[in-house]
Protein backbone atom coordinates (compact mmCIF):
# COMPACT_ATOMS: atom_id res chain seq x y z
CA UNK A 1 0.00 0.00 0.00
CA UNK A 2 1.39 3.33 -0.79
CA UNK A 3 1.15 5.90 2.05
CA UNK A 4 2.09 8.67 -0.42
CA UNK A 5 -0.82 7.64 -3.30
CA UNK A 6 -3.36 8.24 -0.13
CA UNK A 7 -0.99 11.49 0.91
CA UNK A 8 -2.63 12.78 -2.00
CA UNK A 9 -6.09 12.14 -1.83
CA UNK A 10 -7.76 15.57 -1.34
CA UNK A 11 -9.54 14.60 2.00
CA UNK A 12 -6.04 13.66 3.60
CA UNK A 13 -4.55 16.96 2.82
CA UNK A 14 -4.90 19.76 5.51
CA UNK A 15 -4.95 17.85 8.56
CA UNK A 16 -4.24 20.76 10.64
CA UNK A 17 -8.20 21.52 9.51
CA UNK A 18 -9.15 19.42 12.96
CA UNK A 19 -6.58 21.70 15.08
CA UNK A 20 -8.30 25.03 13.36
CA UNK A 21 -11.57 23.39 14.19
CA UNK A 22 -10.78 23.28 17.97
CA UNK A 23 -9.37 26.54 18.05
CA UNK A 24 -12.61 28.03 16.95
CA UNK A 25 -14.32 26.09 19.86
CA UNK A 26 -11.46 28.17 21.93
CA UNK A 27 -9.11 25.06 22.56
CA UNK A 28 -5.72 25.68 21.50
CA UNK A 29 -2.91 23.54 21.17
CA UNK A 30 -1.80 21.30 23.97
CA UNK A 31 -4.99 22.03 25.59
CA UNK A 32 -6.96 18.79 27.41
CA UNK A 33 -10.22 18.33 25.04
CA UNK A 34 -13.77 17.08 26.16
CA UNK A 35 -14.22 14.18 23.43
CA UNK A 36 -17.70 15.96 22.24
CA UNK A 37 -15.50 18.72 21.10
CA UNK A 38 -14.19 16.85 18.32
CA UNK A 39 -17.58 14.64 17.31
CA UNK A 40 -17.72 17.40 14.36
CA UNK A 41 -14.27 17.46 13.14
CA UNK A 42 -12.99 13.65 13.17
CA UNK A 43 -15.34 11.53 12.00
CA UNK A 44 -14.07 11.42 8.13
CA UNK A 45 -17.43 9.13 6.55
CA UNK A 46 -20.97 8.99 5.88
CA UNK A 47 -23.14 10.10 8.86
CA UNK A 48 -20.69 10.91 11.12
CA UNK A 49 -20.87 9.66 15.05
CA UNK A 50 -24.28 8.02 14.40
CA UNK A 51 -22.61 5.58 11.54
CA UNK A 52 -20.12 4.50 14.48
CA UNK A 53 -23.39 4.00 17.18
CA UNK A 54 -24.31 2.11 14.89
CA UNK A 55 -21.66 -0.28 14.53
CA UNK A 56 -20.99 -0.55 18.57
CA UNK A 57 -24.79 -1.48 18.84
CA UNK A 58 -24.25 -4.17 16.26
CA UNK A 59 -21.13 -5.35 17.85
CA UNK A 60 -22.71 -5.50 21.46
CA UNK A 61 -19.51 -3.21 22.57
CA UNK A 62 -18.66 -2.87 26.21
CA UNK A 63 -16.17 -2.45 28.54
CA UNK A 64 -14.10 -5.68 28.44
CA UNK A 65 -14.29 -5.26 24.70
CA UNK A 66 -11.38 -5.38 22.30
CA UNK A 67 -11.69 -3.56 18.97
CA UNK A 68 -9.40 -3.51 15.76
CA UNK A 69 -10.24 -0.28 13.76
CA UNK A 70 -8.60 -0.56 10.32
CA UNK A 71 -7.80 2.92 8.29
CA UNK A 72 -8.32 4.48 11.76
CA UNK A 73 -7.46 8.28 10.45
CA UNK A 74 -7.64 10.72 12.94
CA UNK A 75 -9.15 8.32 15.36
CA UNK A 76 -12.33 9.75 15.23
CA UNK A 77 -14.37 6.38 15.48
CA UNK A 78 -11.55 4.94 17.74
CA UNK A 79 -12.41 7.92 20.13
CA UNK A 80 -15.79 7.94 20.22
CA UNK A 81 -16.20 3.97 20.50
CA UNK A 82 -13.59 4.26 23.99
CA UNK A 83 -15.27 7.35 25.26
CA UNK A 84 -19.02 5.76 25.30
CA UNK A 85 -18.51 2.00 25.43
CA UNK A 86 -15.28 1.93 27.12
CA UNK A 87 -13.81 -0.54 25.13
CA UNK A 88 -9.98 -0.96 23.94
CA UNK A 89 -9.60 -0.13 20.79
CA UNK A 90 -6.26 -0.84 18.33
CA UNK A 91 -6.71 1.98 15.96
CA UNK A 92 -4.10 1.40 12.85
CA UNK A 93 -3.16 4.07 10.50
CA UNK A 94 -0.71 4.00 7.20
CA UNK A 95 -0.36 7.52 7.13
CA UNK A 96 2.55 8.94 9.20
CA UNK A 97 1.14 12.50 9.98
CA UNK A 98 -2.66 11.16 10.58
CA UNK A 99 -1.29 8.98 12.71
CA UNK A 100 0.33 11.67 14.86
CA UNK A 101 -2.34 13.74 14.87
CA UNK A 102 -4.81 10.68 16.31
CA UNK A 103 -1.89 10.15 19.20
CA UNK A 104 -1.98 13.42 20.03
CA UNK A 105 -6.20 13.86 20.24
CA UNK A 106 -6.03 10.95 21.89
CA UNK A 107 -4.00 11.90 24.71
CA UNK A 108 -5.24 15.39 25.31
CA UNK A 109 -8.62 13.35 25.22
CA UNK A 110 -8.17 11.57 28.31
CA UNK A 111 -8.80 8.44 26.34
CA UNK A 112 -4.72 6.86 25.49
CA UNK A 113 -5.38 4.09 27.93
CA UNK A 114 -8.48 3.04 26.07
CA UNK A 115 -7.19 3.71 22.49
CA UNK A 116 -3.49 2.50 21.22
CA UNK A 117 -2.90 3.92 17.77
CA UNK A 118 -0.37 1.74 15.32
CA UNK A 119 1.37 3.07 12.47
CA UNK A 120 1.96 0.80 9.93
CA UNK A 121 0.20 -1.47 6.80
CA UNK A 122 -2.88 -3.31 8.24
CA UNK A 123 -1.21 -6.18 5.83
CA UNK A 124 1.61 -6.65 7.76
CA UNK A 125 1.41 -5.43 11.77
CA UNK A 126 0.87 -7.74 14.27
CA UNK A 127 -2.24 -8.91 15.06
CA UNK A 128 -2.42 -11.32 18.02
CA UNK A 129 -4.69 -14.69 17.01
CA UNK A 130 -7.62 -14.87 18.61
CA UNK A 131 -7.54 -11.45 20.61
CA UNK A 132 -10.18 -9.62 19.51
CA UNK A 133 -14.14 -9.41 20.44
CA UNK A 134 -14.55 -7.48 16.97
CA UNK A 135 -13.26 -5.44 13.85
CA UNK A 136 -14.28 -1.90 12.41
CA UNK A 137 -13.48 -0.53 9.10
CA UNK A 138 -15.05 2.90 8.07
CA UNK A 139 -14.29 3.97 4.44
CA UNK A 140 -10.57 2.41 4.69
CA UNK A 141 -10.51 -0.78 3.35
CA UNK A 142 -10.71 0.60 0.01
CA UNK A 143 -7.80 2.07 0.35
CA UNK A 144 -6.21 -1.69 0.70
CA UNK A 145 -4.98 -3.32 -2.54
CA UNK A 146 -5.57 -6.82 -1.09
CA UNK A 147 -8.41 -7.43 0.52
CA UNK A 148 -8.84 -11.22 0.80
CA UNK A 149 -5.65 -11.52 2.79
CA UNK A 150 -6.82 -8.57 4.91
CA UNK A 151 -9.96 -10.59 5.36
CA UNK A 152 -8.41 -13.50 6.53
CA UNK A 153 -5.64 -11.78 8.55
CA UNK A 154 -9.14 -10.14 10.67
CA UNK A 155 -10.94 -13.71 11.18
CA UNK A 156 -7.64 -15.18 12.38
CA UNK A 157 -7.17 -12.19 14.37
CA UNK A 158 -11.44 -12.47 16.10
CA UNK A 159 -12.33 -14.51 18.48
CA UNK A 160 -14.55 -16.92 17.51
CA UNK A 161 -18.13 -15.37 17.16
CA UNK A 162 -16.33 -11.95 16.67
CA UNK A 163 -18.06 -9.10 14.86
CA UNK A 164 -17.53 -7.60 11.88
CA UNK A 165 -18.66 -4.31 10.71
CA UNK A 166 -17.70 -2.43 7.60
CA UNK A 167 -18.94 0.69 5.78
CA UNK A 168 -17.01 1.32 2.21
CA UNK A 169 -17.36 2.20 -1.65
CA UNK A 170 -18.67 -0.39 -4.14
CA UNK A 171 -19.08 -0.74 -7.89
CA UNK A 172 -22.25 -0.32 -9.44
CA UNK A 173 -21.79 -0.68 -12.52
CA UNK A 174 -18.59 -0.83 -14.74
CA UNK A 175 -16.54 2.15 -14.28
CA UNK A 176 -15.21 4.15 -17.50
CA UNK A 177 -11.70 4.80 -18.14
CA UNK A 178 -12.07 8.09 -16.82
CA UNK A 179 -13.94 6.97 -13.62
CA UNK A 180 -11.54 4.91 -12.22
CA UNK A 181 -8.80 7.52 -12.87
CA UNK A 182 -10.95 9.48 -10.91
CA UNK A 183 -11.86 7.02 -7.86
CA UNK A 184 -7.74 6.23 -8.20
CA UNK A 185 -7.00 10.29 -7.63
CA UNK A 186 -9.75 11.24 -5.39
CA UNK A 187 -9.74 8.23 -3.46
CA UNK A 188 -7.33 6.18 -3.70
CA UNK A 189 -9.81 3.42 -4.14
CA UNK A 190 -7.88 0.21 -5.27
CA UNK A 191 -10.06 -2.59 -4.33
CA UNK A 192 -13.46 -0.93 -5.28
CA UNK A 193 -15.48 -4.35 -6.37
CA UNK A 194 -19.28 -5.02 -6.91
CA UNK A 195 -20.81 -6.06 -3.23
CA UNK A 196 -21.46 -9.63 -4.15
CA UNK A 197 -17.57 -9.90 -4.51
CA UNK A 198 -17.17 -8.08 -1.50
CA UNK A 199 -19.53 -10.53 0.70
CA UNK A 200 -17.76 -13.50 -1.26
CA UNK A 201 -14.26 -12.69 -0.32
CA UNK A 202 -15.73 -12.46 3.26
CA UNK A 203 -17.06 -16.07 3.05
CA UNK A 204 -13.86 -17.18 1.76
CA UNK A 205 -12.15 -15.72 4.73
CA UNK A 206 -14.08 -18.18 6.64
CA UNK A 207 -16.80 -15.26 7.99
CA UNK A 208 -20.01 -16.34 8.51
CA UNK A 209 -23.65 -14.50 9.00
CA UNK A 210 -22.30 -12.51 6.22
CA UNK A 211 -25.07 -9.67 5.40
CA UNK A 212 -24.56 -7.04 2.94
CA UNK A 213 -26.52 -4.05 2.57
CA UNK A 214 -26.92 -1.46 -0.46
CA UNK A 215 -26.15 1.87 1.28
CA UNK A 216 -25.91 3.90 -2.70
CA UNK A 217 -29.74 5.00 -2.12
CA UNK A 218 -28.33 6.59 1.38
CA UNK A 219 -24.92 8.13 0.33
CA UNK A 220 -25.95 9.20 -3.13
CA UNK A 221 -28.10 12.16 -2.17
CA UNK A 222 -26.03 12.24 1.11
CA UNK A 223 -23.10 13.35 -0.88
CA UNK A 224 -25.59 15.74 -3.15
CA UNK A 225 -26.34 17.63 -0.45
CA UNK A 226 -22.82 17.79 1.25
CA UNK A 227 -21.17 19.51 -1.25
CA UNK A 228 -24.25 21.87 -2.18
CA UNK A 229 -23.67 22.81 2.06
CA UNK A 230 -20.36 22.77 1.76
CA UNK A 231 -20.04 25.44 -1.13
CA UNK A 232 -23.02 27.36 0.61
CA UNK A 233 -20.64 27.83 3.58
CA UNK A 234 -17.60 28.57 2.17
CA UNK A 235 -16.95 31.99 3.60
CA UNK A 236 -17.43 30.30 7.22
CA UNK A 237 -15.33 26.96 6.66
CA UNK A 238 -12.69 28.79 5.27
CA UNK A 239 -12.28 30.96 7.84
CA UNK A 240 -12.37 28.12 10.26
CA UNK A 241 -10.25 25.64 8.95
CA UNK A 242 -8.28 27.71 6.35
CA UNK A 243 -9.12 28.32 2.26
CA UNK A 244 -6.85 25.06 1.49
CA UNK A 245 -8.58 22.87 3.73
CA UNK A 246 -12.05 23.77 2.24
CA UNK A 247 -11.12 24.04 -1.12
CA UNK A 248 -9.03 20.53 -1.05
CA UNK A 249 -12.26 19.01 0.16
CA UNK A 250 -15.01 20.49 -1.92
CA UNK A 251 -12.48 19.17 -4.61
CA UNK A 252 -13.47 15.71 -3.21
CA UNK A 253 -16.97 15.73 -2.84
CA UNK A 254 -17.36 17.35 -6.16
CA UNK A 255 -15.46 14.09 -7.75
CA UNK A 256 -17.35 11.66 -5.29
CA UNK A 257 -21.05 13.36 -6.28
CA UNK A 258 -19.92 13.08 -9.89
CA UNK A 259 -18.59 9.11 -9.83
CA UNK A 260 -22.13 8.66 -7.97
CA UNK A 261 -24.41 10.45 -10.57
CA UNK A 262 -22.28 8.54 -13.03
CA UNK A 263 -23.65 5.29 -12.05
CA UNK A 264 -20.87 3.53 -11.43
CA UNK A 265 -19.93 3.86 -7.49
CA UNK A 266 -22.16 3.04 -4.56
CA UNK A 267 -22.20 2.28 -0.94
CA UNK A 268 -22.19 -0.87 1.07
CA UNK A 269 -22.52 -2.05 4.43
CA UNK A 270 -21.43 -5.49 5.48
CA UNK A 271 -21.97 -7.13 8.76
CA UNK A 272 -20.10 -10.42 9.41
CA UNK A 273 -19.13 -13.37 12.30
CA UNK A 274 -15.53 -15.12 12.56
CA UNK A 275 -16.90 -18.49 12.52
Amino acid sequence: MSEAALSAVPLYRHVDRVARGLAAQGIGPGAAIPPEALFGLDQWHYHGIDAIAAAARFLGLGRDSRVIDIGSGVGGPARFLAHTTGCHVTAIELQRDLHEVAVDLTRRSGLAARVEHVCGDALAVELPPRAFDAAIGFLAIVHIPNRPRLLRRLHAALKPGGGLYIEDLAERAPFSPADRQALLTYVHGVSVTTIDAYAADLRAAGFGDVVATDLTPDWMPFAAERLAAWRADRAAIAARQGEGAWAAQEEFYAAIDRLYRGGSLGGVRLTARAA
